[in-house]
């Protein structure tokens, strides 16, 4: 173990988050140049260890499949060659973004001279509690190192060698050029609780994983939270959609990878599409080996399951579908404001009439037309990578790059000028 991990998980959470804070405070004066050259150094590093990132990763990966976890939080859990790749080319991309900390975002000069501008700056002092994904670690370091935040990490211990190796590049790669202590893991079970209690030091908690965390993330804190909640999404299929760009977009959004966030959980039928379609549909589905819980109205095929009134309010993260047939749009909203995330919705039609009522009656993050919900992210809204993607109506909504991890400070500027 790196020697100022070591150090730091020998801390109490009480000293972690007030060196949290005093990196902080230094943070706003650091250069630019610094922050991305730290974000360099750590994308080579992770290509350069590559495998010792992967042996710890296969520690985990091995007590998980011993534990009996779920497929799709072995799918969360993996690092591969292709996923650390992907995560160093992410690291490069949010060092080649614009600056956000200190940018003047808008300036106003009154006719008496005085200039008032607002201006970018960290929000402080970041705790990130997580689970399953040891990627978290990388690509919200990243972020607050772009953002200029200290961060604090907790994550679930099924992720904890992978979590560990990776804490220890990210704060190999920050040595000499970003204060001390402005990335911290902290690994013991009791962390999250106390780390719920430091307000005078913590600025925001961001919970990412399940339900139960979240809730009790929200529950407990003392100190704002900025949740990123479950991902109940929808697809709503109208008639006049296009058939075949519908299968294949229903198809993508639920087994492309079925146990992230931005994968659909219940598909809506126009009651006017063919049966025909709609078997076709399903054959796709089952093809791809999800399991159909479908509506007392809907078609239905030999391996179909009625639905369950419980169906409608699942995140299963799992090749499991609930289908229900919907009379229209209207009918479609009705069902999204009532078991919906505010996370991503989509629509798939062509008619402008039909789409306008769409986007006007959701309340989600995204909402996508003709497109897969699945584009919900950080990397694919060309943000690097994401922190999380909000699903609470604070300063930020939807997915989470550097830029909404700061907040605005008003600068005014003045020559000699007081107040009449």
């Amino acid at each position: 173990m790196n020697q100022k991990v070591k150090q730091m998980n020998q801390l109490s959470i009480t000293r972690v988050s007030k060196n949290a804070k005093a990196a902080a405070q230094s943070l706003l004066a650091v250069k630019e140049e610094n922050r991305n050259q730290a974000l360099m150094r750590l994308a080579e590093l992770l290509i350069q260890k590559i495998p010792d990132i992967i042996s710890a990763n296969n520690k985990d990966l091995a007590a998980a499949k011993s534990a009996g976890l779920s497929e799709a939080i072995l799918d969360r859990l993996q690092l591969n060659e292709q996923r650390i790749e992907d995560l160093a080319e992410s690291v490069k991309n949010i060092s080649k973004q614009a600056q956000v900390v200190n940018e003047i975002v808008s300036e106003i000069k009154r006719d008496d001279g005085l200039i008032i501008q607002k201006q970018r700056i960290p929000i402080g002092v970041l705790a990130m509690i997580f689970e399953s994904r040891p990627n978290v670690v990388v690509d919200c370091s990243a972020l607050a190192i772009k953002s200029g935040n200290a961060i604090i990490l907790k994550g679930g211990k099924e992720a904890q060698h992978s979590n560990l190796i990776l804490a220890e590049i990210v704060i190999q790669a920050t040595e000499n050029l970003l204060p001390n202590f402005s990335v911290q893991l902290v690994t013991t079970r009791d962390d999250v609780s106390q780390l719920l209690q430091q307000v005078d030091t913590i600025d925001l908690v961001i919970p990412r994983g399940g339900e139960s965390l979240i809730n009790y993330v929200v529950a407990n804190s003392k100190i704002p939270v900025l949740a990123h909640y479950k991902g109940l999404c929808h697809i709503y299929i109208d008639s006049s959609a296009d058939r075949e760009q519908a299968i294949e977009i229903v198809i993508n959004a639920k087994a492309q990878r079925p146990g992230v966030c931005n994968a659909i959980e219940t598909l809506l039928l126009d009651k006017q599409l063919e049966d025909d379609f709609i078997l076709k549909l399903f054959a796709r589905l089952e093809e791809e080996k999800v399991e159909l819980r479908v509506s007392e109205d809907c078609p239905k095929t030999a391996t179909t399951k009625d639905a369950s009134d419980a169906d409608w309010s699942t995140e299963y993260l799992d090749k499991i579908l609930s289908v229900k047939m919907v009379e229209n749009v209207q009918a479609a909203c009705e069902h999204i404001k009532q078991f919906g995330s505010q996370h991503t919705e989509a629509i798939l039609s062509t008619s402008q009439q039909t789409i306008e009522y769409f986007q006007l009656n959701v309340d989600a993050s995204s909402v996508m037309i003709n497109a897969s919900t699945r584009f919900n992210d950080g990397g694919e809204y060309m943000l690097g990578a994401e922190l999380g993607i909000s699903t609470t109506k604070i300063h930020a909504y939807g997915p989470m790059g550097a830029k909404e991890m700061t907040i605005t400070r008003r600068l005014v500027i003045g020559r000699g000028h007081i107040r009449l």
